[in-house]
């Protein structure tokens, strides 16, 4: 940085402040001009030029670098200044305009869509907040333009949406050699601020412990890999047990899904279900309730002698036989080591509870905690526990059970397959915990699905960033990558010379990696474009 002092043609001298760049394909540097401080015909100006000069050139080399590139010295120099997170606009934003640009709406729709879903992500919160931080975030949300686009996604859409993320979903397992050979099943409540009733919305017994609340059923189902298949809205006082072949005729109808096998909890299921799925010729592995089957069956389960060793840990042995029901479905019995000594510690915590209440003359002390298969209320209405019954529940530790319809039966390779149920309960988590999808404040049906649809977008681009990053060796949890994301920031200053400079704050150096794993395009560490506005 100098100072140099030009002569003019016209007698005059000017002042300038010069820098040194080097640029591409030039052997020396050249000069930019900092800033011109004028011009004069007199000694006794040209001092005073000369002091100005350099008092401005001592200022800058005390500010900070980004200063001394953007040319500011003072307020007057920036006309805005505004600082904000671009990380998951770069993850997300260029997700959905890779799944979901064929989305039958118009071209502003479909922009608001990518704004209200990214945000939905980015930080979840109702439709007023999200309008009113948006702008930290590099995007501009009205409140009003968002309940018009909700107004937007009729049926229809709503359709073409599920059906894009199936097939993109199908796509990503495609180019792994894979195909949709497991689903998985299982079913959450939602609750609304709210306690108005209607065809959707009702009172009924709540995963959330909100029976204060009117809620729904919603129903999902994903892959083994977690990726999203399709998910359905049931009336709330609707019992889980009967939405299951709704949800398999729809996706039966609408996909091409063959030879598949479901995955589902017990609570799903039932011998109307699992017979209608026999008919339907649609495999299963499920959960059994091994205390409810016939005496017979119990004993045959509980007779350790003809068992066989399917895995072996340092902590766990798990050993598993098979067992020919009445119906044609085949139970496989297993016993873990690790599960007896859990349901050992787990009732002896029970029992410690339920003492500090034995005492107790009011049946109001029996909260749900303390409802146990030994635990009963004497006539004097004190509580007690039933040692008969205490030793009954004590001979099932560690065993538990899975039935199944196929016909070549794996103990092991059964057992995994029912173990990957933890994917659409962790599905449920981070719709439940990071989309923050309930409460609901909408009391209008068709919002409700317009929310539901925008939270089940913002799930699926969630699922195919951690299919991508697993499948780059990249493991990292939804929450450490937003974590991430929340430290990729931009400064964006519109300058009095006319131009706008962009300046990528110092992200962490993860980062990197991720984006080239997801295919995203590394922002420059400094840029500048003529402001238009």
């Amino acid at each position: 940085m100098f100072i140099r002092k030009k002569k003019n043609n016209s007698g005059s001298t000017s002042v300038l402040l010069l820098t040194g760049e080097r640029k591409p394909g030039k052997k020396h540097s050249v000069s930019r001009m900092i800033k011109n401080f004028g011009s004069v015909y007199d000694e006794h100006g040209l001092e005073k030029l000369m002091q100005q000069a350099e008092e401005y050139k001592q200022h800058l080399m005390l500010v900070s670098p980004k200063a001394m590139i953007l040319k500011i010295a003072s307020a007057r120099d920036i006309r805005s200044c505004a600082s904000f997170n671009t990380g998951f606009l770069d993850v997300y934003g260029k997700l959905f305009d890779d799944v979901f640009s064929k989305i039958n709406l118009k071209p502003h729709e479909l922009k608001k869509l990518h704004d209200v879903v990214v945000m939905r992500i980015a930080s979840p919160a109702s439709k007023r907040k999200t309008a009113m931080i948006s702008q930290e975030y590099g995007i501009e949300c009205g409140v009003d333009s968002i309940y018009k686009l909700m107004d937007q996604l009729i049926e229809d859409t709503i359709k073409q949406a599920k059906k894009i993320i199936y097939n993109y979903s199908t796509e990503l397992l495609s180019a792994q050699k894979e195909t949709i050979d497991v689903m998985f099943y299982d079913l959450t409540t939602v609750y609304f601020e709210t306690n108005s009733q209607d065809t959707l919305r009702d009172f009924g017994f709540s995963k959330d412990g909100k029976c204060q609340h009117v809620q729904i059923m919603l129903a999902v189902i994903v892959t083994k890999h977690g990726l999203p298949i399709d998910y359905e809205e049931f009336p709330g006082n609707c019992y889980e047990g009967h939405t299951l072949i709704p949800v398999i005729d729809k996706i039966k109808a609408h996909y091409q899904i063959d030879q598949v096998v479901l995955v589902a909890d017990s609570a799903l299921m039932n011998n109307i279900n699992l017979s209608t799925l026999t008919e339907k010729k649609i495999n299963y592995v499920v959960a059994a309730r091994i205390k409810n089957t016939k005496k017979e069956i119990q004993g045959n389960i509980l007779d350790q002698s003809d068992y066989k060793k399917i895995s072996s840990t340092q902590d766990d042995l798990i050993q598993a036989k098979t067992i020919s029901l009445p119906t044609g479905d085949t139970l496989i019995a297993f016993h873990s080591s690790k599960r007896a000594r859990k349901d050992e510690y787990d009732r002896q915590k029970d029992i410690e509870r339920i003492e500090k209440y034995i005492k107790s003359n009011t049946k109001s002390q029996l909260t749900s905690r303390l409802k146990k298969p030994y635990v009963t209320i004497s006539k004097a209405c004190e509580l007690e526990i039933d040692l008969e019954k205490l030793n009954h529940v004590k001979r099932f530790d560690g065993f538990f059970g899975i039935q199944t319809n196929l016909e070549k039966i794996n103990a092991k390779e059964i057992l995994n397959t029912y173990r990957g149920l933890w994917q659409v309960e962790k599905t449920f988590r981070i719709a439940k915990s990071n989309l923050e999808i309930r409460p609901v404040f909408h009391y209008n049906t068709n919002r409700i699905r317009a929310h539901f649809l925008m939270c089940y977008m913002s799930l699926s681009l969630i699922r195919y960033t951690e299919f991508q990053l697993r499948k780059n060796n990249l493991n990292y949890t939804i929450d450490q990558l937003h974590l991430l994301l929340d430290q990729m920031r931009l400064t964006r200053v519109h300058h009095s010379d006319n131009n706008v400079y962009t300046l990528l704050e110092d992200p962490p150096p993860e980062l990197a990696p991720i984006y080239q794993a997801l295919d995203i395009k590394w922002h420059k560490k400094f840029s500048h474009k003529p402001d238009l506005l």
